[in-house]
This record gives structure tokens, C-alpha cells and sequence, in this order.
């Protein structure tokens, strides 16, 4: 009989174990605040690029509408591109894996033999979601991993 109760006891567990690892959130996103980088080598054409980490990510076709999504939340309070010298502003997605995990808590550093650059991930790079300005408006292009880019609105004038 104290076996039987050691077994439910077992079982129990590990079907909560189970179910808590099927919960896992998809296209989790993970901002790296701190590694955002601003590109001003021409003063009246500064670009920003902030870089994010996505943890469990989706098939691709559902994973583009969640990046629009997120890029187009994140630029409704954005107001870099009112600034005269801003020119464009990029969104650069990187699948959460052990090796990017590891610029959630570090900058990235290019100095010396042991440089650490997202760059050097390639294989985890998902996206970027490109906003450039024009005279009277925007152009937004997503370019998806090994895919041609896509143009996602154009408000500028010809």
C-alpha cells in the first residue's frame, strides 16, 4: 500500500511537470534595451537599431505577424523618428538560444581575441523590421531569414 502512494505521488508529479512544459508561452520577446545602438557617423542621418530576442518562436507565417505587430506597437511610442536627424529606426530579432541568451545580462564587446557579437549568430537571426524616413512619411520593410524583404506601408509620397 505505501508503494501505491509513492507511485500516485510520482505520477502526479510528473504530469505536472509535463503540462507545465507543453504551457510554454510562443514568441516571447525579449528586448535588449541595453545594446541598443545608435549609428550617428553622419550627424543628419542617425540610425538606431535595437535588438530583441524571441524565446519559443512560432512557424514562421504567425511569427511575421507577431514581429508587425510588436515593430508597429513599439513605434506607436516611439519618437525618435520626429527628430530631424533620426533616418531610420531597425528592429533586429534573434531566436533565444544558449548562445544569444547570453546578451539578455552582457553588452555586446568587440575588443580582443574572445569578441562576443550577436552578429556572430547568424544561424539564430529570425528578422528585421526596417523604418526609414522619407520627406512626408515612412517606409516599413520586414526581411525575414533567407527570404525576400516585404514592403509593409509606404506613406511616403512620389
Amino acid at each position: 500500500m505505501k508503494h501505491l502512494k509513492y507511485i500516485q505521488y510520482l505520477t502526479t508529479f510528473f504530469f505536472i511537470i509535463a503540462m507545465m512544459s507543453c504551457d510554454r508561452k510562443k514568441n516571447e520577446f525579449i528586448p535588449l534595451d541595453h545594446m541598443t545602438f545608435i549609428n550617428s557617423y553622419y550627424k543628419n542621418s542617425v540610425k538606431i537599431s535595437y535588438y530583441i530576442l524571441i524565446d519559443n518562436p512560432d512557424s514562421e507565417n504567425i511569427l511575421k505577424k507577431e514581429i508587425i505587430k510588436y515593430a508597429k506597437k513599439k513605434l506607436q511610442y516611439n519618437k525618435s523618428l520626429a527628430q530631424k536627424n533620426i533616418a531610420s529606426i531597425n528592429f533586429v530579432f534573434y531566436k533565444k538560444t544558449g548562445n544569444t541568451s547570453y546578451f539578455i545580462t552582457h553588452k555586446e564587446n568587440s575588443d580582443g581575441l574572445l569578441s562576443e557579437e550577436i552578429s556572430h549568430y547568424q544561424e539564430d537571426f529570425i528578422a528585421n523590421y526596417y523604418v526609414s524616413k522619407c520627406k512626408e512619411g515612412t517606409i516599413e520593410k520586414i526581411y525575414m531569414y533567407q527570404l525576400l524583404e516585404e514592403t509593409i506601408s509606404n506613406t511616403c509620397k512620389k
